[in-house]
Parts: structure tokens; sequence; C-alpha cells
């Protein structure tokens, strides 16, 4: 008994030191030393449309537009991991696969981009792609994702960027715009995981549009950082001042957010009016493959693939404006390219008020609506102005203009397509049209970034001391013209100068009018053009001042110096050009025109009028 008692207590003393050391050997082995990657056991946990927009307001977050159909799939970054997507071709304008760093940014590895857009996606043996070749939607393709590519594979994209640590969560994003029937009529890519020889495909997530998101989704990290959804509250705002309107610009690009590469935004920031004014946008619109079938890229005919403005609410997560409205239905605020309505000239206008201003602003011709928000109509807001896959003879497309945050950069650049924003009383609009509303909305100044008449200062001081100048050599050359003129050529010579006068008035008349009312014909703005307009409309004075200076000038016998070495006329030619200047700096082709072509009529003219009675020997 006294041997077997200690040995009991030592038996027990082992295996309680054996358990430990094997609950220690596995603490110690199944440790990670890395975070763990969290993947969905299903595929495509997230949709994000228009749908889940109404049903939960939490996943309506940065700034999305309403005609876009996005499904995530989160997946884990893993050593020897591939993902195969197999799907059909979907009946929709466009269609891309990409896949995002942790951080949420497109990444490039070993010269192969994270992204594939639809016309770059080849089908499957016995398929067709309807964006390269003219066919039906449906054909099929496969794409597959890995950590090695190498340049030339055909439809494979890095699954993370070249020395991701395993355990980090990436993102694939299956993106449709202009869907037809819907998200729920697109068909969505099968998912395939392979680890080490075995594959096992995942089967459909239900409908996402249920109030829980699945955890897979909040463990993307720059998700986590910013998403409701995940439990994150968003950072109140300040409205602004009432009125206020920072025009549009492109602003730097950064990291994260997931961007669409094909995609370029313009954004303006606008606080409502207090007195009851809406907000009118108009530009030229660009032009777009009708309707939402998949058609082959590029399009003859066509500048963007793709254009649409949205108005969201400028405070975080940014989402663009859901109004509920009677009846249970919503307004969102977005309108794409088909559900735009355009004048004759091509433009567009957009006028955006308060649900109970749309009736009276959708009665007026060409106007398409856009929402204030309902809940908070003294909000700031962004507006978003996009433009997708930019032809690539279409110079004038967002994707053009600089993305440094200035509006006359972007102004400069896209010309008639720039959109130019300007508050107006809505009897205005809805008795004059947009063209009186838009007047009061200049080309933006290259240095200022808000509506406001102090950056357009100084360019109208020069331009009207340049006027005052040259009516002041206009006069002195008149009254010297008038004691050297002969007086059988009097006569006759002032009834040609007051055909030039009345011509001069008449171009400029219709070179006003033109730059008001008919701005198809505009050229690009800006402080660049405006330069480019002084220097000419100098230049010819210039030339007019030198001819009249030079010794021997047409009053007197032929001579061959000064500015007569190169032209006959120099003074005439001058005042064509100081003409001409101005009709740039008016950034119309009609007044340019008009300010060219009428006085050089007059003006010829006059030469044979003098040529008829001070003849040369």
């Amino acid at each position: 008994m006294r041997i077997r008692k200690p040995l009991v207590y030592l038996s027990a003393l082992a295996v309680v030191i054996a358990v430990g050391i094997s609950l220690a050997v596995v603490l110690i082995i199944s440790r990670p030393s890395q975070p763990q990657p969290v993947t969905s056991g299903c595929a495509w946990p997230v949709a994000l449309n228009q749908a889940t927009l109404t049903e939960n307001s939490q996943v309506n977050v940065s700034n999305p537009d309403t005609a876009a159909d996005y499904w995530i799939m989160p997946v884990p970054v893993e050593q020897g991991l591939s993902v195969t997507l197999a799907g059909r071709y979907p009946n929709s304008r466009y269609m891309s696969i990409a896949t995002y760093d942790a951080d949420g940014s497109p990444f490039t590895t070993n010269g192969i981009a994270s992204a594939l857009t639809d016309y770059r996606i080849a089908p499957d043996p016995g398929s067709v792609n309807p964006w390269q070749h003219k066919a039906a939607p449906g054909g099929s393709y496969t794409v597959t994702l890995r950590s090695s590519v190498a340049p030339g594979q055909v439809n494979t994209l890095p699954l993370a960027p070249a020395g991701t640590p395993s355990g980090t969560t990436d993102v694939i994003f299956y993106r449709v715009y202009a869907a037809h029937g819907g998200p729920g009529q697109v068909p969505l890519p099968t998912i395939t995981l392979t680890r080490n020889g075995e594959s096992r495909q995942l089967s459909q997530c239900p409908a996402s549009g249920q109030d829980q998101i699945p955890k897979s989704y909040c463990s993307i990290p720059w998700v986590a950082k910013g998403a409701p959804v995940c439990g994150v509250t968003g950072r109140a705002s300040t409205s602004g001042a009432a009125g206020t309107i920072v025009p549009f610009a492109r602003d730097p690009i950064g990291t994260g957010g997931t961007p669409d590469n094909d995609i370029a935004y313009l954004s303006a920031t606008v606080v409502p009016p207090r007195n009851g004014d809406v907000l009118v946008i108009r530009a030229q619109a660009p032009t777009a493959p009708s309707g939402t079938a998949p058609t082959p890229w590029p399009e003859p005919g066509t500048d963007l693939r793709y254009w649409s403005l949205c108005i969201d609410l400028a405070k975080p997560p940014v989402p663009v404006v859901v109004n509920r409205l009677p009846g249970g239905t919503a307004d969102y605020g977005c309108r794409y390219d088909n559900q735009v309505a355009l004048d004759r000239s091509g433009y567009y206008t957009f006028v955006i008020g308060t649900e109970s201003q749309r009736a009276a602003i959708e009665r007026i011709p060409g106007a398409t609506f856009l929402p204030f928000s309902a809940a908070q109509p003294a909000q700031r807001y962004k507006l978003n102005m996009r433009n997708m896959l930019a032809e690539r003879d279409f110079g004038e497309a967002v994707q053009d203009a600089p993305a440094n945050g200035r509006s006359a950069s972007a102004a400069a650049v896209m010309g008639p397509y720039y959109p130019r924003i300007a508050s107006c009383p809505l009897a205005t609009l809805a008795a004059s049209g947009p063209a009186v509303c838009m007047r009061a909305s200049a080309p933006p100044s290259a240095n200022a970034n808000q509506t406001t008449s102090s950056g357009h200062t100084i360019p109208a001081l020069i331009f009207i001391c340049a006027i005052a100048g040259w009516a002041v050599l206009e006069a002195w050359q008149v009254l010297r013209r008038r004691r050297n003129t002969g007086p059988a050529a009097t006569s006759a010579n002032r009834a040609s100068l007051l055909i030039v006068a009345l011509g001069a008035i008449v171009a400029v008349a219709i070179a006003i009018l033109a730059a008001a009312e008919v701005p198809a014909t505009s050229v690009p703005g800006g402080l660049i053009t405006f330069g480019i307009g002084l220097l000419i409309m100098c230049s010819g004075i210039f030339l007019r001042w030198w001819s009249v200076k030079t010794p021997g000038h047409p009053d007197q016998p032929v001579t061959n110096t000064g500015p007569y070495r190169f032209t006959r006329h120099p003074s005439y030619l001058g005042f064509i050009l100081a003409l001409t200047g101005i009709g740039v700096v008016l950034d119309n082709w009609l007044s340019i025109a008009a300010l060219a072509l009428i006085p050089l009529i007059s003006l010829i003219y006059l030469i044979q009028t003098e040529k008829k009675h001070s003849p040369r020997p």
C-alpha cells in the first residue's frame, strides 16, 4: 500500500504533465504568425445595386452610380491558391472584373494590371465576345486569378500584389453598368477555388439585399475602416454658406476606394440656395452607345462608352441621394446618358431642385431633373460627372483633364463638354430657358475654384484697357487721315470708312449674340483661350500703330519700309486681327467668323475705293 499510493500520485502527475505538454504543442503549432485569411463559404456574398440602396442605407457609400451593379467576393491570399471565374457575357452596356489589394487599390504584378474590361476578355472556344464582334450576349468566358502571372497570359489577373503576405484578404469586384432588366437578369460567374491541385466550386450566395452583410465583407481592412454596415459611425459635416458653388474640376487621384480605372470623375461642390432658386448644369453631351445591349468597342460615332451625373451628400460615407416617394417608390440622385434629355444642339440641361419643384422642372423642354435630399435639403452636396472609356479620337473627355483640382484646367481641355453650373430662379428658367441662366456662369478662371466675379477682374481690366487704347489709336488715325487726304477723295473715303465702321458694328453685334445664344459653337474657354485672343487683338492694334507711324504710309508716296515690306495694307490687316482676337476672347467659332469676315468684306470695298480715287504711280 505504501508503494502503490506514491505510484498513483506519480502517475497522475505524469498524466497532467503530458496533457499540459500536448496542449502547449497544439497551441504553438496552431497559433498563426500572420492574420488568418477570411473568405466566404459561398460565391459573391455582397451585392451593391439600386435595390440594396433602398433596402439598406448602410451600404450607400462612396457615391455609387445607381445604374451600376456590383458584386463583391473577398478572397484569401494563400500560396498556391488560384481562383477561376467561369461566366457568360451579360446583356449590358459594360462589364469588368477587377481585383484590389487590402487597401482597396488596383495594382500591377509583372506588368499585368489587376482589371479586365469586357472587350479585353477572350471568349471560350465556340463563343463570341459581343464587345469584340457583333453578337448576342450570352457567350462564355473563363478568367483565372493567381499569385504568379506573366505577360501574354490570356484572361489572367493577379490575385494580389507581389510580396503580399499569406493571410491577407483581397477582394474581387464584378461590375456591370446599365444591365437590361436590372441586376436580377445578370448571370454571375461561378467561382472555383483551387488549392494544391484540389478544386472546390462555391455555391451561389443568397441575394445580399438583406440587412445583414456577411462577416467576410467587414473583414476587408478598407471596408472595416469606413463602412457604416460594419459599425463605423460617419463624421458630421457643415452645410456651408447657402448658394456656394465650387465648379467642376478633376480632383487629384488618390489611393484606395476600389476605383474603376475605366472611369474618370469631374466633381463640383454646392450648397442649395435658400431663396428657392435651382441649380442649372449645362454642356454639350458626348455621344454614347444607345440602349443597354453590348456592342463592339470602340464604336464608330460615339465618344464614350457611358456617362452619368450623380448628386451625393458631401459627408462621410458620401451616399448618393435617395428620396422616398409616396407609394413606396424612390428617386435616386443619378441619371445616365440614356435618361438625359438633349436639345436640338446636342446639349443637356440638368436642373437640381427639391421634390416639390420636380413637376415644374420636368415641364421645361430639354430639362433633366435631379433631386436635392428631401431629408437634408440644406446639406452640402458633391456632384460627380462620370466618363467611361473615352474613344481614342475624343480629346475632350474627363480623362483628358488634368487631375489638379482646378476648374479652369478642366474647362480649357473639355471645351463645350465642360459642365458649367449656375444658380437661377425657377421662374426665369421656365420663361427664358437655360441660356439666360448660364450667362451668369462664365468659364472658370485659373485662380478661382468658386464662382465669384473676383476671379475674372484682372483679365477683364486688361481687356478693357486694350479696347480703350485701340479706341484712342483709331480716333487719332481718323484725324490724321482727314488732314492728309486730298479734297477729291475726301467724300468717297468718308463713305467707304462709314461702311467699314458699320460692318465692324454689325460684326460685333453678331459676335456677342452668338456667344450668348449659340453655345454649340463655343470653343475651349479659360485663361488660355483668353490669352490667345488678347495676344491676337494686341498684335493687330500694334500692326495698325506701326503702319501709321512708318514714314510713307498709304496716305503718302509708296514705301517698302516697316510693315509694308510684308504686306501692302498692314493697317487693314491689323484691323482684321484685332477684331478676330475679340472673337477668340468670346470663345465662339461664330463670333470669330463674324468678326473676321464681315469687316474683311467692307475693307475690300474700301481698298477698291482708294484705288479709284487715289491712283498710285
